[in-house]
């Protein structure tokens, strides 16, 4: 994404500020994946037109298109999301965020393009690589406006793509933990991550792949786990009840369930729900909470605040 912003030469100017700041302000070692990672790309209508029955069948399990450089339409945004979907891939939106825009109308833009998000659709992005003349608080204050606005519309907590060496210094804010990270680093092992993020979701790690039925080159990105846990991110997350001894019970749902709570009732209707305010443990890549009591066998479920 750092190759296609609305003025080509700022955009390769500034990919070339973030890749040698990340490399330079900051440690070479990086965060590695937790184990299993799957590939995927993003795209725009640099791409022009995409054959994405050829590009799935080239193993690449999700891709994300662009909706729009603020308030500046991506002509090809219609034809990718439709046609991610149709070749059985992963799907997801970002939209390349303008900080001197307006956030709520970038937003809207984004809503009417996507809706609320269904199966396989991931969250989504705000891609976060340029100021805009803008000051880190307005910055940092008109992405949570952005994301106020996403969450609301679409149903799903944000995802943010962004780089160390723009995050650091232009946004200045580890507010923003709860929304997953997309890290941009190129010609690394592993990504640095932004202040604010110990983990990241996705890595774009190259600005320059070549996968058949995309022409010319594309950013190639990784997803940090296995595809059940893609599609937990794509989708509402399953949660599980067990039995745990003679009375107690075992709640577990993905780690990917990001901005969801666990809730509990008595009575399984719209009202009286409860959040279960357990501090959940990590069982193989699972959140689990283990309830002890009799009174706690009721019913259960996840739900974005």
């Amino acid at each position: 994404m750092l190759v296609i912003p609305r003025n080509h030469y700022l955009g390769i100017a500034l990919g070339l500020m973030l890749t040698l700041a990340s490399l330079s302000s900051r440690s070479l070692a990086g965060v590695c994946p937790n184990g299993t990672t799957l590939p995927g790309v993003d795209v725009s209508v640099y791409q022009a037109t995409i054959d994405w029955t050829e590009v799935a069948a080239a193993g690449e399990t999700f891709a994300f298109a662009r909706v729009s450089d603020g308030s500046f339409l991506d002509t090809e945004f219609d034809a990718n999301w439709a046609g991610i979907k149709a070749a059985g891939m992963v799907r997801g939106a970002y939209q390349y965020f303008e900080p001197g825009e307006d956030p709520t109308s970038q937003a809207n833009i984004v809503i009417s393009a996507t809706g609320i998000l269904g199966p396989r659709d991931l969250p989504v992005v705000l891609d976060a690589e340029v100021t805009g003349g803008q000051s880190p608080a307005t910055i940092a204050s008109n992405m949570q406006a952005w994301i106020n606005q996403i969450q609301a519309g679409t149903g799903r907590v944000p995802i943010i793509y962004t780089a160390p060496g723009f995050w650091d210094g232009s946004v200045d804010s580890t507010a923003f933990s709860a929304n997953p990270l997309w890290a941009a680093n190129w010609g690394v092992t592993c990504p640095t991550l932004a202040d604010g993020w110990t983990n990241w979701a996705f890595w774009q790690y190259s600005d320059s792949g070549t996968v058949s039925g995309i022409t010319g080159a594309v950013d190639l990105d990784e997803f940090n786990g296995s595809m059940s846990d893609l599609l937990a991110l794509a989708d509402a997350p399953n949660l599980n009840v067990t039995p745990q001894g003679s009375n107690g019970i075992s709640v577990t749902w993905s780690t990917f369930a990001t901005g969801f709570v666990l809730q509990q009732s008595f009575t399984l209707d719209s009202t009286n729900w409860t959040s279960v305010t357990n501090v959940p443990t990590i069982v193989s890549n699972q959140n689990q909470l283990i309830l002890g009591t009799s009174n706690n066998h009721n019913f259960y479920r996840l739900s974005l605040p």
